[in-house]
């Protein structure tokens, strides 16, 4: 078994505890070429195009072959309907009255801390409605999309202040995911969201404001290299006048610079949405979109012929993301050994994918906040860059809190035993309250420095315990002997190959445990002592750096 420098993760120790720490490289794990199509293969599309899944579900795209399997992931969009969570209607669409949404302005300058409750509590709602469609596998590449445009068209609640204006825009990027880049990219602009986010709503023509247009270039579409200083600042004017007013997007003639303008080698009295169809017709934007596409979904960066080809490929499709991935997940480069097993899962993938892989429902805001801990907070990217991904994700920090976050859905791990600072502690029973949670019974409630702890820990407080039975999963099995309990559940739990060297030391583990407890060989699935044992053997296989990959 692997080990990881400075972090506790191993067949001896359980919970691990700790602070922040460098980030550490995971361990090179050797495994066989991936055949064209077979249960590995499949399970790969699982884990990429979706959330992973049970041996069923892999056998299901086994016997679709790989053609249809892939189109499985393409459903009609009607299959997921919208969440009805947005606050009450008083106007169209869910506006608030003028005088409303004056007084909620006002609420949110002078007080943004207790404005605050009333953001979140929306968010958190919608944050549910989300994590539990993943787990349940509606609609999961889509889900996938958006969480990928979420991170690209980077916003956070955190500038934008606005739960409905959040809300809209994920909406926005969700019924978007699977459709025109170019769609996208012309209209992410006009959110409510963005223009707040990149201070475009403040974008006039005395006074041009150059953010939305830098980013619009450099993150977006074009990427660094590919435009000068000068076309940000011409298209900064040809974007003046975007606004928004009563959480509409609006265009101001009085704010807009009606002059001529130069932007990527065009001249005219060019306007924003011209701009962004100039951005599109150049061949560093698809270039762009193809690398960044192949690299999230393969996990290392396409070499520059293939990337190039897949560029072509989308400028033919006038940018059409669904048919750029339906030609990717039907590619044999897609299936080859260095892509198979080797991306290390993002905090979300990581959570739901343990739901679905062992079949149990966790509430979508212990997996909302669980990410959270384990650094991907949706609606909160760090920068306007986005999630960086990859080994970013993995520190000696977050190492350790996947292991308190799955051992909290094992119901193995009591997020109050773990630390908390005593310079953050106060009373903090009203906004909890306020916010549709229950404190704990206490005068004085000790709040840590990680927001999604402290909401784990109050989930676990009002009572909720996983509804999880992994004794019935090895009785199904068939298994019964140390090594092939080991076995079945590596094969469940983890999203890589279990090679025979990797069942030794977990079922040399098992036996210690077993003969602990005074459990005969052969014997544990007849304990009382069996669903504890067995899930305590599920969370230190989830704590391997081989579980952390997919």
């Amino acid at each position: 078994m692997r080990y990881i420098p400075g972090v506790l993760l191993a067949f001896g120790c359980l919970a691990p505890v700790g602070r922040a720490g460098e980030t550490e490289a995971l361990p090179s794990v050797t495994r066989p070429a991936a055949p064209r199509w077979d249960a590995r293969a499949a399970e790969h599309l699982l884990n990429r195009a979706g959330f992973g899944g049970d041996q069923a579900e892999v056998q299901r795209l086994v016997a679709l072959g790989r053609e249809r399997a892939v189109e499985s992931f393409f459903p009609d969009p009607s299959r997921t309907p919208p969440p009805d969570i947005l606050p009450g209607a008083s106007l169209d669409r869910g506006l608030e009255q003028p005088a409303e949404r004056l007084e909620s302005i006002v609420r949110r300058r002078e007080n943004f801390s207790g404005h605050q409750i009333e953001i979140i509590v929306a968010l958190n709602k919608y944050g549910d409605w989300w994590l539990e469609r993943m787990v349940r596998g509606e609609d999961p590449l889509r889900d996938h999309m958006t969480i990928f445009w979420h991170g690209h068209f980077a916003c956070s609640i955190k500038e934008v202040a606005d739960s409905q204006e959040m809300i809209e825009q994920i909406q926005f990027l969700r019924k978007n995911a699977l459709g025109s880049f170019g769609v996208l990219a012309r209209g992410v602009g006009k959110t409510p969201a963005m223009l707040e986010y990149l201070d475009n709503a403040e974008n006039v023509k005395a006074h041009p404001n150059e953010n939305w247009a830098r980013e619009l270039m450099e993150l977006f579409s074009l990427g660094d290299g590919n435009y000068t200083e000068t076309d940000i600042k011409e298209s900064a004017r040809a974007f003046t006048g975007w606004s928004d007013e009563e959480s509409r997007f609006t265009f101001r003639r009085l704010d807009h610079d009606f002059g001529q303008k130069t932007f990527l080698g065009v001249t005219g009295q060019l306007d924003g949405d011209q701009c962004v169809d100039i951005v599109l017709q150049q061949p560093a934007c698809a270039r762009f979109i193809a690398n960044k596409l192949i690299a999230y979904f393969e996990g290392v960066p396409p070499a520059a012929e293939r990337r190039d080809e897949y560029a072509r490929f989308l400028r033919e499709k006038d940018y059409d993301i669904g048919a750029f991935l339906r030609r990717l997940l039907n590619d044999d480069e897609f299936y080859r050994e260095e892509v198979v097993g080797t991306r290390v899962q993002g905090p979300v993938e990581f959570l739901v994918g343990t739901c679905r892989r062992l079949d149990f429902d966790v509430p979508g805001q212990m997996l909302l906040n669980g990410a959270d801990m384990l650094g991907q907070r949706l609606f909160w990217p760090p920068s306007v860059k986005g999630w960086e991904g990859g080994m970013s994700w993995i520190t000696t920090s977050t190492l350790m809190n996947r292991s308190n976050v799955t051992g909290a859905m094992l119901g193995l791990v009591d997020m109050r035993s773990l630390v908390f600072d005593e310079e953050f502690e106060h009373d903090d029973a009203a906004p909890m309250q306020a916010a549709g949670m229950q404190a704990a019974p206490t005068k004085r409630n000790r709040v840590s420095r990680t927001n999604g702890l402290n909401h784990i820990r109050i989930i676990q407080e009002q009572g909720w315990t996983p509804e999880l039975d992994v004794r019935a999963l090895v009785v199904a099995s068939g298994a019964k002997s140390d090594a092939e309990i080991a076995r079945t559940l590596l094969t469940r739990v983890l999203a890589v190959p279990v090679e025979d060297a990797m069942v030794a030391e977990p079922a040399a583990w098992l036996a210690r445990e077993r003969e602990a407890r005074g459990i005969a060989d052969g014997r544990i699935l007849e304990s009382e002592q069996a669903e504890d044992l067995l899930r305590r053997f599920a969370h230190l296989c989830l704590s391997l750096p081989e579980a952390q990959l997919h």
